[in-house]
């Protein structure tokens, strides 16, 4: 009797230990779930890149003596474009432009609707003080990206991206904005982006050569690397 009254306390103790540990795994299991929640939402409301640009002129990085010219037409609202910022830009950059193989230019334009024009007009007012690509840089932000003219890039929103870019002249920004003396520059750059035919964004111009829509950087690449071998032929 004795020792099926101690197989009894055994047993129940052993059962207690199992659902010991089946809690702290439920435990551990919920908070891995939490914390890669917590993860993908940090990235996805991330702030902007910390970057220093070298050789920045404006709308362009390089040097203008470079032996191939990239320019990209951009709108702030294309989630293509945003791709683009994401997944190649930085490689174009640090790569080519860097190494002195490149000038990079962008052009940003308003396809998108009133917003475009507006996020298109702080670009340019940005890069009236040199300051264009640490304003791209804010506006590409995850926390901030926004597209469909949803009060993303209002007036008041593009003012404040440009509190946040280090030295900028904000009265002297809010001024340029105001006077909407940019949508010329804007306008020029449809026209530009007309004449390669280029009718959406993003779409590239490599020394000539004009590529509609997002490309891999293997295609960039390969692209600007023909070229380079071009000019070296020469």
């Amino acid at each position: 009797m004795e020792s099926s009254k101690r197989q009894a306390r055994l047993d129940r103790r052993r059962t207690q230990e199992r659902q010991s540990q089946l809690k702290w795994l439920v435990y551990l299991a919920v908070a891995a779930v939490v914390l890669t929640v917590l993860l993908i939402f940090a990235q996805q409301l991330g702030g902007p890149r910390s970057v220093t640009y070298n050789q920045k002129d404006g709308v362009s990085l390089g040097s203008a003596e470079s032996p191939v010219t990239v320019i990209e037409f951009v709108d702030f609202q294309c989630s293509f474009c945003l791709n683009s910022y994401n997944n190649t830009e930085q490689s174009v950059i640090e790569e080519y432009v860097n190494t002195g193989k490149v000038r990079f230019t962008f052009q940003v334009v308003g396809l998108l609707g009133p917003e475009s024009l507006q996020a298109a007009e702080g670009a340019y007012c940005a890069a009236d003080q040199n300051y264009f690509w640490e304003y791209h840089d804010i506006i590409f932000a995850p926390v901030n990206f926004s597209s469909g003219n949803v009060g993303g890039y209002t007036e008041e929103r593009v003012i404040e991206f440009a509190r946040q870019v280090n030295g900028l002249d904000v009265t002297a920004f809010t001024q340029c904005l105001a006077s909407d003396e940019k949508l010329a520059v804007i306008e020029e750059a449809h026209a530009q982006a007309s004449a390669y035919g280029i009718t959406g964004t993003p779409g590239y111009v490599i020394s000539g050569v004009v590529l509609a829509g997002y490309q891999s950087i293997e295609v960039l690449r390969q692209t600007i690397d023909d070229t380079l071998a071009v000019s070296e032929s020469n």
